[in-house]
């Protein structure tokens, strides 16, 4: 079968819907299916003809349409080549409503050939958050009307939503969110996004001296956006510090919200003890959760997390907040500790609750190598198959 993927982002871009896209394609290449991939870049390409690509080791195509290009025109450019491409495929799969399920949505329609869409947030409450001055977080958000700019987001990604045959959501609670942009239940279906970790993980001392890192290590990842609360922890810092002289924060990740986090760390005088490290590896994400003694996730908004069940995996203890998908994962004082999002005090009291608890750590630092099974490459695949290929 001809399976055409668009996508707003890809390898080398950092983040969710780049790795799914790309796992995606390289295990359906190997259960015998033609893929195709057309996706925004940053290069600089001038004209509406791409080349075509091929990823060491793989054997599907990609074309690439580059940021630079106006809006509008850009969009034109993906609308263009997915008509291209489309008349060869059986088959469309969306990884956004928006900039790449929108005109995925409209080529397939001309085409008359089979769309799917995987939503993994809101697009229109992301953007409104980001650059149109919106505060609420997404549940509030969606009781509510707001301005024409996100009227027009919101209009973009439900007529996208409403077109596919089926959407596939990475949780629970995202599911619950589609429903509400008028999306029948039975049209949905969770399926939980694949994790993957290295064969090894080392031990704590281990990963500790390979990162040349010490002290009382929290560490906390994401893409640096409002949501996530990073300004947050870092201006915790300064309390902790007095309480536990050796206490360090390492912040994984890039986004909007870096040089926010750089003016607060120089604000503070906290270079020493805050480390931004930008974008890393997969395995050097998870060698900083084998080091740490504690993992936090400050978010206000959360669909599925990998890293809350990477850090599970490895058996680093968690404090996290109860937001969207998490409580799908996670258990408050079972498997982690529940803090009010972006409440200081309530997230000092849990951090120096799991600091002066050494029972308490063993506990919530149990590894779950099992929790691997699950959100196994495999059972992702296995449960996404039936969903597109035999709707």
């Amino acid at each position: 079968m001809h399976i055409l993927i668009a996508t707003g982002i890809f390898p080398p871009d950092i983040g969710g819907p780049a790795t799914y896209s790309k796992l995606l394609a390289d295990e359906l290449v190997k259960r015998g299916h033609d893929i195709d991939i057309i996706t925004y870049c940053d290069d600089v390409i001038s004209n509406f003809q791409f080349p075509i690509f091929k990823f060491q080791n793989s054997k599907f195509k990609i074309k690439k349409i580059s940021r630079k290009m106006p809006k509008g025109v850009r969009h034109l450019a993906y609308f263009w080549n997915m008509l291209r491409a489309g008349a060869r495929a059986d088959i469309i799969y969306a990884q956004d409503a928006v900039s790449a399920g929108f005109p995925a949505m409209i080529a397939a329609r001309i085409l008359r050939k089979q769309f799917f869409l995987k939503v993994v947030g809101d697009h229109a409450w992301e953007q409104g958050m980001q650059r149109f001055g919106v505060t609420d977080l997404l549940d509030n958000f969606l009781a509510k009307s707001c301005g024409m700019r996100i009227a027009l987001l919101r209009f973009f990604q439900t007529q996208t939503a409403k077109h596919a045959e089926k959407i596939i959501v990475p949780s629970a609670y995202l599911k619950s969110v589609v429903e509400r942009w008028g999306v029948s239940s039975e049209r949905i279906a969770v399926i939980p996004n694949a994790i993957s970790l290295p064969d090894t993980i080392p031990a704590k001392k281990e990963a500790r001296n390979t990162l040349g890192v010490e002290g009382f290590l929290l560490v906390t990842a994401g893409r640096l956006v409002p949501w996530k609360g990073f300004e947050m922890l870092v201006e915790l810092m300064p309390d902790l510090i007095d309480i536990i002289p050796r206490a360090k924060l390492v912040v994984i990740g890039d986004g909007p919200e870096k040089k926010l986090l750089e003016l607060r760390i120089k604000n503070y005088e906290l270079g020493d003890r805050v480390l931004l490290t930008g974008s890393v590896s997969k395995d050097r994400v998870a060698m900083y959760l084998a080091a740490a003694d504690v993992f936090l996730l400050n978010t206000g908004y959360e669909g599925f997390s990998h890293q809350l069940i990477e850090a599970m995996a490895i058996g680093t203890s968690i404090i996290t907040t109860d937001a969207g998908g998490n409580k799908e994962v996670v258990r408050d004082g079972e498997n982690a500790l529940f803090a009010r999002y972006n409440d200081p005090a309530d997230w000092k009291e849990k951090i120096l609750r799991l600091y002066a608890d050494t029972e308490l750590q063993t506990k919530l630092a149990k590894p779950r190598r099992d929790i691997m099974r699950i959100y196994s490459v495999e059972a992702m695949i296995n449960k996404t198959k039936p969903v597109i290929f035999h709707s």
